[in-house]
């Protein structure tokens, strides 16, 4: 048996996050704080903590359905997902990934998939990346269809074998006008807000104040209007990967090990379960049990 949180533990009493809120945010200087979040625990955590924006990312294929990419994701893999986090959150806005492949082929292909991903797990937002001429067609036909799209550019896992693997983007004067290009194309295109995935930290400061929308930056320096971190990499739930765009807040892998390594050796040693993890039984019952045994 495990124990699960009640109805009143979830969530909070704070305001929920609007796209309005978002603006209002970038308007005032008020950072904007986003997390990823690929399951129920996650999202209650997140919620608790007080975050703006919670991101189902397609990154769970690294994080957690061991592909080693992105690339592999399902959408019906994000959809199951995306529907966990949303019963763990109220508060913050809840962004859904659309995978690789499912918004590539055309407009129709892309606002069915966005829409699933609204009907079916609950997303207030979907997340597409790039900003060439064929994704900026896709999020204005997303937008058109009512369902609020944030943009990525810079680095772009889906397509990092294109753009010579995961390396910073925007390095010289050419390619970070592409950057601001596509980002400005974005925007208007319908975009409520984009992520900057590392982008030069002063190349992302310019064009954020060129933007009148949110940058969300990760790798992209402190001159974005909010950050993201992918939980995992947070909490260093994996050894031994010091990210140089991210920072591990706490060593859960330590942690569980060490838990883990010890209810093992309790087990093993006969120290659990105690009287303490077992039920009892009354006397006369298990006589009457023990009498009756034969006949089972």
């Amino acid at each position: 048996m495990s124990t699960t949180p009640n109805e009143s533990v979830v969530g909070s009493r704070r305001l929920a996050m609007t796209l309005p809120r978002l603006a209002d945010k970038k308007r005032l200087g008020e950072p904007i704080v986003m997390i990823t979040a690929y399951d129920f625990p996650s999202a209650l955590i997140a919620e608790e903590a007080g975050v703006d924006i919670v991101l189902v990312g397609d990154s769970a294929g690294d994080v957690v359905l061991g592909y080693g990419s992105t690339v592999p994701v399902k959408l019906e893999e994000m959809l199951m997902l995306a529907a966990a986090v949303r019963r763990g959150l109220q508060a913050p806005l809840l962004v859904v990934d659309l995978p690789f492949g499912t918004y590539e082929a055309s407009d129709e292909k892309a606002v069915e998939n966005a829409q699933r991903l609204v009907k079916e797990a609950g997303a207030d937002a979907v997340k597409l990346e790039g900003g060439g001429p064929a994704q900026v067609a896709r999020v204005a036909a997303i937008v058109a269809a009512g369902i609020p799209v944030m943009g990525h550019v810079g680095l772009t896992p889906q397509s990092a074998t294109a753009l010579g693997g995961r390396r910073a983007q925007g390095r010289t004067a050419e390619r970070a006008l592409a950057v601001g290009r596509d980002a400005r194309a974005l925007e208007a295109a319908g975009c409520f807000a984009i992520v900057f995935e590392a982008i030069p930290a002063a190349v992302a400061a310019e064009l954020t104040r060129l933007l009148a929308i949110p940058v969300i930056g990760i790798g992209a320096g402190a001159g974005t209007d909010g950050q993201v971190l992918v939980l995992h990499d947070m909490l260093g739930v994996y050894p031994g990967q010091a990210l140089r765009h991210s920072k591990q807040y706490a060593d859960l892998h330590g942690q569980m090990l060490a838990a883990i390594a010890e209810y093992a050796e309790e087990v093993r040693g006969g120290q659990f379960p105690s009287s303490e993890n077992t039920f009892s039984i009354a006397p006369l019952e298990l006589e009457a049990f023990t009498q009756q045994l034969g006949d089972v």
